[in-house]
Formats: structure tokens, sequence, C-alpha cells
């Protein structure tokens, strides 16, 4: 599997119901949505389409909830870095990318880090928060510059635009990350804890 790019056929997407039913197998939900509860939300946001995009992201949003806490339970109990290891390929692996594939997955993902930390930088959540979010733009704009396999590929024209993104992205978190000695020793002029 790989993420489509626009005008790529695209593979026919989950339903709600199926994307609901899982929601429920993770306890999301205490009961999946009737059919008729389905199709009034379905209108409230625009369409089928949209409503299985946002139930599958709510679903991948419970499935990392899901991830984190299965993950503290292992590390509890004294699992290392081969059992982390093992543990985390699997979120590529469930998602069926392979190939070229892995690093459209990767540029998905890395679009919800971005888009968050965005969201928190615009409302002003500090100079870390700020050359997190630069440094997550620039990240995702070389994975997608990554997912182009060939000169067909809708996204080819794009690369010199994103890889200007990057460069402009990139330095700005430079810039963020030269303030922020400064900017602590302001702030905690004693040290931190001190």
């Amino acid at each position: 599997m790989s993420i489509p790019h626009q005008g790529q056929a695209v593979e026919p997407a989950p339903s709600s119901a199926s994307i609901s039913a899982a929601m429920t197998a993770l306890g999301v939900y205490a009961q999946p949505p009737t059919d008729a509860e389905l199709e009034d939300q379905a209108r409230s946001v625009g369409g089928e389409h949209v409503l299985a995009a946002v139930l599958a992201n709510a679903l991948y949003g419970a499935s990392i909830g899901a991830g984190m806490l299965a993950e503290g339970h292992m590390l509890a109990k004294g699992a290392g870095a081969q059992e982390m290891t093992l543990a985390r390929q699997q979120v590529i692996k469930a998602s069926g990318a392979e190939g070229p594939g892995v690093v459209g997955a990767l540029h998905w993902q890395t679009g919800h880090v971005s888009q968050f930390l965005k969201g928190m930088d615009e409302e002003g959540c500090g100079p870390v928060i700020a050359a997190a979010a630069r440094s997550a733009s620039a990240l995702l704009a070389l994975l997608a510059c990554s997912t182009v396999t060939s000169l067909e590929d809708g996204g080819a024209g794009q690369i010199v635009e994103e890889l200007d993104r990057a460069r402009t992205a990139l330095a700005e978190a430079q810039a963020e990350l030269d303030e922020l000695p400064a900017t602590a020793a302001a702030m905690f002029p004693h040290g931190v804890g001190g």
C-alpha cells in the first residue's frame, strides 16, 4: 500500500460502520452507532467520505492511546529496546505499508504531528514548541519529497517547492533553538529547579 497522491487511483475506503465497530472493540464506544445515527453524522459533516475519514482518524487516535498504555505496561515489566522496536514496527506493518509506502505512511503520521504542533505554536505555547513545529514542518516537507517515486508521480513537480519549504522551516527552527539558551536563562536565572 502507498499513500495516494492527487490523481492516483485509491483503494476502497472502509465504511463508517466498520470503523465504528473497531472503535467499539477498543472501548471508545459503549456500543456502536446505529446505521441511522451514522447516516445523520455523515450528513452533518458533509458526506460518508468525510465521516469515514473523521472516524478513521478517531480510530487512529484511540489506537495510539491503546499503544501508549500497552507500551507503558511493557516497559514497567522490564521490556527493553528490542521489545520496544518489535512493538513499534507493528504500526507500519498494520497499516499495510511496504516499500515506498512506508515513507508515505511516515509522511501521513508526520502530518498529524506537524498540524498539532503548528496549532500549539499559534496558541503561543512557547519557544520550544515553536522550534518543534518548524522542525516537524521541515520533516513533513522532506518526507513529501521522499514519497515521489517517479517523474510521472503527481508530486514530482512539487519537489523544489518542498525542498525550499524544508530549508526555510529548518532555518526558522535553528533560529528558535539558538535563542532557547538565553530564553531559558532569563526564565530561570538561578537554574532549573534552583
